[in-house]
């Protein structure tokens, strides 16, 4: 089937020039897509909060439609998660063009390595009214450890777990001028360092080379950074909840493309040309097609390097988890990758541009760590995070007896509430560490790190991190936030008394019992194992689908 006979996209009707496509023209064409070719399958996942499908589109050749069959082709899997910031929509355009160019154009022989997974649209209510979140207020691109939005449920659970892609494309919509397109792989030192590095080796380069020969440049997410009084280009936070990191964390290739606004391009004679405004969409939507063409052409020639490296990331993971004692990240601060030349704005002239040589913030460099265990105890009371680990693909156990056990227990020193953001007071904590022979009974859980996701596991369990389980609340009913005073402890005592009214011996008493709470640890209930015990222990399922903190406990 040619190009000329598959369904045109709303972009093309229009000439690129009538605003972004609206929800149902946008579905119009992958269903058309769908209809008309046989290397086409879409399946619905989800509905949004206002009844909009949320679906998954597979294209491979020959058909492919289940996970199994995907995994056992040997073929690189590559997921496409364009838009899941309403405003930001350019790459739920890309993302067609470039479907179509695979069913019928000149990416079609790119499927006899490559099986593409496509969401058309990853914030449907969102982007209808292009707004950044969701029709429950969620950023989904922030939701991806807590999963509280069912659209990023449903990608993380019917489609990152069951088809594991190799490769995940996250299209965003920024980034600075006068680049056609910014990327970014997965930074968090936590992560595989082999994953890490792939794309900037093999992806990144091929991109800049792609665009330079369509008279465009590219460059590394997201802008200028002045770091210690230094003026450079830098980038944002790499904490997991996004999904280019938590890709990472979970043993693929995560890749963040963020499309800036097409109001320049660099000319291979090294000149800046303005855009004229009528014609900028087409400019943005073309960076993403050229970056995300190249990315799927890589995606072939080096199938065999790219899946040998996800499966080995995963290996490691669980061999790292076995054997227990190597290093994990807590902490790290972001550094200079090197001095580089970088197309930076005109600080006096507004769209103005020139190549200056500068410190490029990209390196994030861990300052501390700790060893890995074997495992994590949890008591009986952190129940409601058992179903959360599951939608995680992370397998939980259940303890059937008593057991004695050699554990480094954390007790929380200082409890902050350090900020409100998507519908949590976000918490951190201070901690000691102890060695203990810790009694756990039967209906304790035990989270082995001998698994592919042995890196998240950690991050989420580990209080030290800064994005755990502690952070999204998951631990609020049993660790209090410190009070900021003896005096604030007090007045929590005395309630609506008056101080006057009550005799001072007693008084003294309450003050003494305000002193020792204000000073009192608090035991974190994730709880470190260092080495191999005898474990009376099963493996959890959810009893029903109806209740789901509740667990099958075999006799």
């Amino acid at each position: 089937m040619s190009a000329q006979e598959l369904p045109s996209t709303w972009q093309e009707q229009n000439d690129f020039r009538a605003g972004p496509t609206p929800f149902e023209p946008l579905m119009a064409f992958w269903h058309d897509l769908d209809e008309m070719s046989e290397i086409v399958s879409m399946r619905p996942l989800s509905e949004t909060l206002l009844g909009r499908g949320f679906n998954l589109v597979t294209i491979a050749d020959p058909p492919i439609t289940n996970p199994q069959d995907a995994l056992r082709s040997g073929k690189t899997i590559v997921l496409l998660a364009p838009s899941v910031h309403g405003g930001e929509v350019s790459p739920k355009e890309a993302v067609q063009l470039v479907a179509k160019d695979l069913v019928g154009g000149d990416l079609r022989s790119v499927l006899d390595d490559v099986i593409v997974l496509a969401i058309p649209l990853i914030n449907p209510d969102g982007g209808e009214v292009r707004r950044r979140t969701n029709e429950a207020g969620y950023d989904m691109n922030r939701d991806y450890l807590k999963l509280e939005s069912q659209e990023i449920h449903a990608l993380v659970t019917q489609v990152m777990n069951e088809w594991t892609p190799d490769i995940h494309v996250d299209g965003h919509h920024g980034g600075s001028a006068p680049y056609v397109i910014t990327y970014q792989g997965t930074l968090n030192p936590a992560a595989d360092a082999a994953l890490r590095a792939y794309p900037y080796e093999h992806i990144f380069p091929r991109i800049r080379e792609a665009v330079q020969a369509e008279d465009y440049a590219a460059f590394d997410y997201s802008g200028v950074r002045t770091e210690n009084g230094v003026r450079g280009w830098g980038s944002t936070s790499v904490e997991p909840r996004k999904h280019h990191v938590y890709t990472g964390l979970t043993n693929s290739i995560g890749i963040l493309l963020e499309t800036p606004r097409g109001s320049h391009r660099v000319m291979r004679d090294g000149t800046v040309a303005q855009i004229p405004e009528a014609e900028r969409y087409y400019h943005q939507i073309r960076g993403g097609v050229i970056a995300t063409s190249t990315i799927l052409r890589v995606a072939a020639e080096q199938r065999e390097t790219i899946r040998a490296l996800t499966t080995a990331s995963r290996l490691r993971a669980i061999e790292a988890g076995n054997a227990g004692g190597d290093d994990i990240v807590l902490d790290y601060e972001l550094a200079n990758r090197g001095d580089e030349p970088v197309w930076m704005p005109d600080e006096e002239e507004e769209d103005t541009y020139s190549l200056e040589t500068v410190p490029v913030y990209l390196r994030w460099v861990p300052t501390r760590s700790t060893t890995r265990p074997v495992g994590y105890v949890m008591p009986p009371s952190m129940a409601a995070i058992v179903p959360l680990l599951l939608d995680h693909d992370i397998a939980v156990y259940r303890f059937q007896d008593a057991a004695t056990m050699n554990a480094e227990v954390y007790y929380a020193t200082e409890v902050n509430r350090d900020s409100y953001f998507q519908g949590h007071y976000l918490q951190s904590v201070e901690v000691e560490k102890e060695e203990e022979a810790l009694e756990v009974v039967a209906g304790w859980f035990w989270v082995p790190t001998a698994q592919s996701r042995g890196n998240l596991i950690s991050y989420l369990m580990e209080p030290e991190t800064d994005d755990n389980l502690i952070t999204w609340g998951w631990t609020d009913h049993l660790l209090q936030v410190t009070p900021e005073s003896v005096d604030d402890v007090l007045a929590s005592f005395l309630g609506d008394r008056d101080p006057a009214s009550i005799p001072e011996a007693q008084m003294n008493q309450m003050r003494q019992a305000a002193q020792r709470r204000f000073e009192q640890r608090q035991q974190v209930p994730m709880i470190r194992v260092v080495s191999h015990q005898p474990l009376p222990v099963v493996r959890v399922a959810p009893f029903n689908e109806y209740q789901r903190n509740r667990f099958y406990r075999p006799d």
